[in-house]
């Protein structure tokens, strides 16, 4: 909503407005006699906003209003308090978040409703409106742009005269929760600029997945009947496992969990019931009794996942009647339901349309089902808000990211249309490759109707200085290009592919280049500069990988090219600069300071070949010198999907000996005199690669994600070793049936079969291995393809009766145990 009269001439602007009030000469030949003025108790939004308001008119007219607790004329009165009732002004008919700005005789108002430090709506969220009117007023009268976080990241014209003109402006948000998440939103900086562009939320919502915290995987020795049944049997929990939402054990222990929640926050007003991510339904006929075919011909989950939230819902309203429990409706649940589902009162969707992730809505047939699908959802419930990542490629490699304008247009008004309550859309976390992308996402979450070229065309102007043409008609270059990839690859979706690398950032460099050098020629403005500067480094990693991917004819002759060396000390310093995706470490383990005792081994009886393997994601490797000679590791075969793959070396004390970025060219060098033994830590993401080790000996940890030590497609014998005097242990095997299957034969140190595991029917094989009185030592499993489906994703996971590192070069296998 937008109510917004004035009057009079607003020169320093070039705002021609008509009336004949007199106008607000607020700064004179950077002189004021105004100052601005706030109860001493006024909430801290509030003393904020006068602090940004004092600090942006200064540095835009050189006046420095002063901020006081006492009113007195003329001033800048901020808030709902005594003053500005005195003046017949009120925030009882302005809704949440929103504000109103107003002259009234010598003085400016700006007052909205603002929730105190402790107190929340009665949704769960908080109401910053005088705060949000201050920006509002920073922006259009004064042309203050905050374009992105950080010292450089302001848009401040200078001017000695600032009128301004008889005002009543009214405005608040259309949706009730506006988030651009993954802008690195944990930093000071960035939350700062959320404040600014007026993110916020009057209504809470908590709609993460949650299955997993809400129903633990230890639940499942006591419950099995809790989880999904696959091929005939109860899966043992792994990863994203999924639950048996027709269960009544399960479901009353979901809403026990939701109560515990609440009961242990009083203040909390929102409950995530969201299933976990991915496939692995549960096949029980119970529940597959609910499933159903979506419109495309594949399984729809729908009315299970519905008919589970209501019953959840059910439970919790009976002690919370008025809490809020969200869940999504996404990917197997993305469809609405055939048959009507009235849902319980207190329970909240959120429309995730994975199918339209990437820049998919490019495609006109997605466009349609997007458009029908909307409003078939808002049929089925008022209580309903937005999840989405529709322009985004996701990429540590430095790929510019398309502002997707045609999408923009296309989302946001029919969002606005069917009275969608909140959006939740992906920005990007390298604001060197996607500033504009999180400008106008956060632009249109307050006003979904904005114009998105003239947004767009004023960033680019605003930021880029004399540059902004050369860098607008860059992007706009991209965002055409990135239509034509997505038009003409089907499997196009939001990941950074090599064929997304080749067909649309190899093939459009050399023109990239020359816009940005060309922008870079003229920029004067330091602020500017920097700015451009920004876009440069992502350019510099995107040249580096495609370089690595081979995608360039002639690498050096492009004004980015870096040697290896060069650009792993180009990336050490700028290491948690905001330009760049932050690739960050993997999560130092509690492991790495506890002391282990490590040995290398006897070669393994029944040793086999080594195959070629393929290790994906985080990994843990210990290695241990076993000649005078540095160890030394070699990486090959790197599938990196987008993601700059980054290591640490640590010491056997735990203190970090070097780190760096995973290539091809440049294997990693630890001193055999340096330490008994190193741990190295992979922060792989979804990359694949393949370790190759000289001078040590290795074993490598299932223990970076409960679902085990993670192969790609190629796999080779697994040796692990189990300790005398053990009765027992657990191993399991799993895959994603029916498309990706997998078996195994586990054979004892004596060379005996000792068990297979076979997942073609359910994506965890789990078993209890005895182990007899000569079975200490080392055992071997061997992984197979299946008669059906392919070798693709496979873990393999053992249970905490071994230590749970294995080695795959039986000639270099490492023995590792936790010292006493």
């Amino acid at each position: 909503m937008r109510k917004h009269l004035m009057s009079g001439l607003m020169l320093a602007l070039g705002v021609v407005t008509t009336g004949c009030a007199a106008p607000l000469e607020l700064v004179k030949g950077q002189g004021t006699l105004f100052v601005i003025y706030h109860e001493a108790e006024a909430p801290s939004s509030v003393a904020m906003a006068a602090s940004d308001l004092q600090d942006y008119m200064y540095q835009a007219t050189g006046a420095k209003l002063a901020i006081v607790n006492e009113p007195g004329e003329p001033m800048i009165c901020l808030g709902d308090n005594p003053a500005s009732r005195a003046a017949g002004l009120s925030v009882g008919d302005i809704p949440l978040e929103g504000f109103r700005i107003v002259t009234k005789g010598r003085n400016l108002y700006i007052l909205g409703p603002d929730t105190a430090d402790d107190e929340h709506t009665p949704r769960g969220g908080t109401s910053t409106g005088t705060r949000n009117g201050v920006y509002t007023f920073l922006e259009e009268f004064v042309g203050i742009h905050w374009l992105m976080p950080g010292e450089h990241g302001d848009y401040v014209p200078k001017t000695a005269d600032l009128t301004i003109p008889d005002t009543d402006l009214t405005d608040a948000p259309f949706f009730l929760n506006r988030r651009v998440p993954y802008t690195q939103q944990s930093r000071p900086e960035v939350k700062r600029w959320w404040a600014r562009q007026k993110l916020g939320w009057s209504l809470y919502l908590n709609h993460g997945h949650n299955w997993r915290r809400s129903i633990p995987a230890s639940h499942f020795d006591q419950h099995p009947d809790w989880f999904a049944e696959r091929g005939g049997v109860r899966v043992p929990p792994s990863g994203r496992y999924k639950l048996c939402t027709t269960n009544p054990g399960l479901i009353r222990a979901f809403a026990d969990a939701a109560i515990a929640y609440f009961n242990a926050r009083p203040e909390a007003t929102c409950y995530s019931l969201s299933p976990s991510d991915s496939a692995g339904w549960c096949e029980c006929p119970k529940c597959t009794a609910l499933y159903e075919q979506d419109p495309n011909g594949n399984l729809s989950v729908t009315p299970a996942i519905l008919t589970f939230y209501n019953a959840v819902a059910r439970l919790v309203a009976q002690k919370y009647p008025d809490k809020i429990l969200a869940g999504y409706v996404y990917a197997a649940y993305v469809f609405p339901p055939k048959k009507p589902i009235k849902l319980e009162p207190n329970v909240f969707l959120v429309w995730a349309p994975s199918f339209d992730y990437g820049y998919t809505l490019f495609r006109p047939e997605l466009q349609k089902q997007w458009a029908e699908l909307l409003p078939q959802w808002t049929q089925v419930t008022e209580n309903i808000a937005y999840y989405d990542l529709p322009v985004n490629v996701q990429s540590e490699a430095g790929a510019l990211n398309p502002p997707g304008l045609k999408i923009l247009k296309f989302i946001y008004p029919r969002l606005k249309a069917a009275n969608i309550k909140g959006v939740y859309v992906y920005g990007i976390e390298a604001w060197g490759r996607g500033a504009p992308v999180n400008y106008l996402l956060a632009k249109l979450a307050w006003d979904p109707d904005a114009d998105v070229d003239a947004i767009f065309d004023q960033y680019c102007e605003k930021a880029y200085g004399a540059g902004g043409a050369d860098i607008n008609q860059m992007f706009r270059l991209l965002d055409a290009e990135m239509e034509r990839h997505f038009l003409e690859y089907p499997a196009a979706r939001y990941t950074l592919t090599t064929d997304m690398m080749r067909d649309v950032y190899a093939k459009n460099l050399p023109e990239v280049e020359r816009l940005y050098r060309s922008a870079e020629a003229k920029v004067r403005d330091p602020d500017a500069r920097a700015r451009l500067e920004m876009i440069g480094d992502n350019l510099t990693v995107l040249h580096w990988n495609l370089r690595q991917f081979k995608l360039l004819e002639d690498p050096q002759a492009s004004s980015f090219y870096l040697s290896d060396a060069d650009f792993f000390e180009f990336l050490k310093k700028r290491t948690g600069s905001l330009a760049l995706t932050p690739t960050g470490k993997t999560a130092k383990s509690s492991k790495l300071s506890k002391k282990l005792m490590v040995s290398p081994a006897k070669k393994p009886p029944n040793a086999e070949e080594v195959q070629t393997f393929l290790l994906r994601g985080d990994q843990h490797l210990v290695l241990y010198p076993t000649g005078e000679g540095d160890i030394e590791l070699s990486f090959s075969r790197i599938t990196a999907r987008g993601k700059l793959v980054t290591y640490t070396a640590y010491d056997a004390d735990g203190k970090e000996v070097t780190s760096g970025l995973m290539s091809s060219e440049a294997p990693l060098n630890l001193d055999a005199a340096g330490s008994a033994y190193y741990h190295l830590t992979i922060a792989g993401g979804s990359a694949s690669f393949q370790v190759e080790v000289t001078g040590g000996a290795w074993a490598v940890a299932g223990s970076m994600s409960d679902q085990g030590l993670h192969f790609l497609s190629h796999v080779t014998p697994v040796y692990f070793e189990a300790p005398a005097g053990l009765k027992s242990f657990h191993l399991s095997l799993a895959a994603t049936p029916p498309g990706e299957t997998a078996i195994a034969t586990l054979y004892a140190p004596d060379g005996r079969e000792a068990a297979s595991f076979d997942c073609t029917a359910v994506p965890v094989d789990r078993k209890e291995i005895a182990v007899g009185a000569g079975d200490g030592g080392w055992w071997k499993l061997v992984i197979e393809e299946a008669q059906t489906g392919v070798l693709d994703d496979v873990w393999i996971k053992a249970g905490e009766e071994l230590s749970g590192y294995f080695s795959l070069v039986p000639d270099q296998a490492l023995s590792v145990t936790a010292a006493e």
